[in-house]
């Protein structure tokens, strides 16, 4: 692979400095050595609303370290990033698809999509707009909004160019579209810095008020797209978050408040394994949105998130100015054969212990809910040095819990992509912030305001 990418790497360097004129080679040669090549191929066709075939781009960013991203137009999408372990072997660390098909009718997951113009749920699918009338919008997900609607940004055409070393998306999202007021003019940035380091800013500027809530939806494995579950369990995750947002149940729809992580098992501020922490949680892995912790300044740009994969050697550190992460472990993927703690369940269904329910912390007693409550999410657990090593499953069917004979995902070169094949890591704004007065003015851009924000996905390594 290190070849391929090496020769492909200066084919394209060479092409590129031998198409320019003399007064910008000298200029445009260092800007391509220093940073990174742009390049651009067709990725298939699809039908615009009049039948006809539309071009899809593909956008390749290759750096002088010989990694590379993957984008192409059709829903912002993210669709490779193949970076080094501590080895320098490169390797593709993204979960996708191979055809441009494969996006667009079997992409229910949203993988390395771009989502808006609002990400996660507006529940009842409506909001309280400027005038004080209720907005509605599509309804997508039962009763309400999810991800944009049925035609949300991520399955959209761009508009894609290259301004020097970075690749530039455009959107128009018209008055109406969705239900959403206003035109929105949305503008996604990528670079893809010669140290590893992918770069997205999103701006948009609005006619009208409108809810904005601009993500990307990538779901990373750091051993490796096609190493499934087994290498999920390998990685550490710390998470620079002092609360979360609890949810409802069966939906999760955000209850329109924060707590406290502390005595949780949502308590990621040290980093943790994976195959420990799953243990410790309902469902067995993540699904939440946590507030990031940004000290005095609410804008600040800083770490969010630190996934780590001994194995590989490989980091990703995740710095944005959005106030949110979300971090879920492919929870919503189908199980499919065997998982790893299929041993343990049938070892432990129906048996209870004295810590089942509630625990000794010095002389006070915490809840230690281990099941998902119609209600609400209330993960309050013990410190995990007083915890059972154990974790009480509260099902008589493994089947109707985990949904074992649902159909897999068949991912890129037939990779069969199940529950816990990657984690997705999402910087985004308080989920159904609309819905709630105390979150509402994050949210809503006015005409007279820019939206702004930005994600860097700084990958490294460490030594083995």
């Amino acid at each position: 692979m290190n070849n391929t990418v090496e020769r492909l790497f200066e084919t394209n360097l060479s092409n590129t400095i031998n198409n320019m004129n003399d007064e910008t080679r000298t200029n445009q040669k260092r800007s391509i050595i220093e940073n990174s090549i742009i390049i651009e191929d067709d990725y298939g066709y699809i039908k615009d609303g009049n039948g006809q075939n539309v071009k899809v781009t593909k956008y390749t960013l290759l750096n002088e370290q010989k990694a590379f991203i993957e984008i192409i137009n059709y829903g912002a999408t993210v669709i490779s990033c193949w970076v080094p372990n501590a080895l320098g072997e490169l390797e593709d660390v993204l979960l996708g698809f191979d055809t441009i098909e494969d996006y667009r009718l079997r992409n229910e997951h949203y993988i390395g999509c771009t989502l808006g113009r609002v990400t996660d749920y507006i529940s009842n699918g409506n909001f309280i707009n400027d005038h004080g009338s209720i907005n509605e919008l599509s309804k997508n997900h039962g009763i309400h909004h999810f991800n944009g609607g049925e035609k949300g940004f991520d399955k959209v055409l761009w508009d894609g160019y290259v301004a020097g070393n970075e690749l530039v998306l455009t959107y128009s999202s018209i008055d109406g579209e969705e239900g959403y007021p206003g035109t929105l003019q949305a503008r996604i940035i990528f670079h893809f810095t010669c140290k590893n380091e992918l770069v997205v800013d999103y701006t948009c500027m609005t006619s009208k008020s409108t809810p904005v809530n601009i993500s990307t939806n990538m779901f990373f494995n750091l051993a490796g797209h096609n190493t499934g579950e087994s290498e999920i369990l390998n990685h550490s995750i710390m998470v620079n978050a002092d609360e979360y947002v609890p949810v409802k149940l069966p939906d999760r729809i955000p209850l329109g408040f924060l707590k406290n992580v502390h005595h949780t098992c949502l308590d990621l501020r040290v980093p943790r394994l994976l195959k420990k922490a799953f243990t410790l949680v309902p469902d067995y892995g993540y699904n939440h949105t946590f507030k990031l912790f940004k000290g005095k300044e609410r804008k600040a740009f800083n770490l969010a998130t630190s996934l780590v994969h001994l194995p590989s050697g490989r980091i990703l550190d995740i710095y944005t100015d959005m106030p949110c992460i979300f971090v879920n472990t492919a929870q919503n993927f189908p199980i499919y054969g065997k998982m790893f703690f299929d041993e343990e369940v049938l070892k432990i269904t129906n048996i209870s212990t004295p810590n089942a329910k509630f625990g000794i912390n010095g002389n006070e007693q915490t809840s230690c809910v281990l099941d998902e409550y119609k209600s609400t999410s209330d993960l309050e657990m013990l410190p995990e040095d007083e915890q059972d090593e154990e974790c009480v499953i509260e099902t008589t069917s493994l089947q109707s819990k985990f949904n074992i004979h649902d159909e897999p995902i068949l991912g890129k070169s037939n990779t069969v992509y199940t529950k816990h094949s990657g984690i997705c890591i999402r910087p985004q704004l308080f989920p159904d912030a609309v819905t709630y007065k105390n979150f509402k003015n994050s949210i809503i851009l006015k005409p007279s305001n820019l939206y702004s924000q930005r994600v860097i996905y700084k990958f490294g390594v460490v030594t083995i």
